[in-house]
Parts: C-alpha cells; structure tokens; sequence
C-alpha cells in the first residue's frame, strides 16, 4: 500500500518535458527580444528634412549602421551642395550658406521606439549684410556662426526588406559652445556720425538672432531610404 501512494506521487510530480498547458513558442517570445532583422547588424542610408535650423534649408545625407538593439550613425547637410529655397534664401538673406554635421545614436526600446543622443555642429555664413541708415552712416560687413549643441530626443523607426522610416519626435539642444566672426568690409558710422555704437549694436543683435536659432531644439525630423 506505502509502494503503490509512492508511486502516485512521484508520477503527479513529473511533469515530463512537455506540459499541455504552455505554449513554447509563446514563451519563448517573452524572453527573447524584438529583432527587426534575422540579421543583427544592417546598413542604413537615406535622407533627411524636417524642423531643423539647417536640414530645413538643406536635407541631410545620412548613413549609419543598426547593430541591436541600436544605430549608430551621421547626418551631413550643405546648402551649397543639397540646398532648398535657394530665391526665397537669396531675397531674404542674400548670399548664405547653411551647413550641419551631426553624429547620432539611436537605441531601440520596445519594437521601434527609440532614445536617442546627438552631437551637432550647426553653421551659418552670410556674405554682404548692410546697415545704412540716412544721415548716420553706411556699413559692410561678412557674418559666420557656429554653434556645437549635444541633442537629446526621442523617435519611431520601422524597417521593411529594403528601407526605413525614422522619425525623430523632438531633439532637445543644449549648448556646448558657439562663436561668431564678423568681418568688416568698410563704414562710415565713425566718421559722418562720430560713433559706430549704433553698428556695434546692430551686429550684436543680429549675432544674437541668428545664434539663438541655431542653437534651437528641433522636431518631427523624417528620414527615409534603403538598407543592405
């Protein structure tokens, strides 16, 4: 009788290697990550606009490589080589030109949200800005700015066979440092009204225009293209 209930218990208690009441694959499913790809690692090479002090002048070439869970990659923007709204630029601003060159990493939370860090050194040049005023004086002058911010933001991507879509929701910029140089090609403040302050004024609120704008966070930046 104590041989037989021994028996009983110890085969209540072997469950064997398969139990009916778990499905292996869904198990599986919930230790193992989401991958976009049977291979971890693929490279990526698209395009970029959006709301951004410079890609909205000139789209950025973009390139990179997703290894899981991330992509690591850069952004390069030239307006005198990939520029938009070169007449409205011209009537606006006259001659300029807008670059950026940013360095990225992308990590993958969930199936295609991600966080993402940024390195980014923004530019403007702007050639032959004048400031006469009658009766106070006349002024030339060249005015390059460069900004390095450090961009924080958060964004969707999705793979299919042979592209993506990314969009980057909001980049976040924090100012690492910026400079600007002016170059002066001639003025007669000094001379027809015995002070350039009001020059002097007119630069620094200008530097201060056009820094502010390079140094803005940005958003909904959409990049598309192929992977290989």
């Amino acid at each position: 009788m104590l041989l037989t209930t021994s028996v009983i218990a110890q085969d209540s208690l072997d469950t064997g290697d398969d139990d009916p009441y778990i499905d292996p694959s869904k198990t599986s499913s919930l230790f193992k990550p989401n991958k976009h790809f049977e291979s971890p690692r693929k490279y990526i090479l698209g395009i970029s606009y959006g709301l951004h002090p410079t890609i909205i002048l000139a789209p950025a070439l973009s390139g990179g490589i997703y290894w899981d869970p991330m992509v690591i990659g850069f952004e390069i923007s030239d307006s005198d080589h990939l520029g938009i709204w070169e007449k409205e630029r011209r009537e606006n601003l006259g001659p300029s030109r807008f670059s950026g060159d940013t360095q990225f990493m992308k990590w993958f939370f969930f199936e295609n949200f991600y966080l993402m860090a940024a390195m980014e050194q923004r530019s403007a040049k702007i050639w032959g800005i004048t400031y006469n005023r009658e009766g106070g004086g006349e002024a030339m002058f060249d005015m390059s700015l460069n900004t390095t911010v450090v961009s924080l933001g958060t964004g969707l991507l999705r793979f299919n066979e042979i592209g993506f879509l990314s969009i980057d929701i909001i980049r976040l910029s924090f100012l690492q440092n910026q400079s600007v140089e002016v170059v002066e090609h001639g003025e007669t403040w000094s001379e027809l009204s015995g002070t350039r302050e009001r020059l002097d004024q007119n630069i620094s609120e200008r530097s201060v225009k056009w820094l502010g704008w390079l140094n803005s966070s940005t958003g909904f930046i959409v990049t598309f293209g192929v992977n290989f």
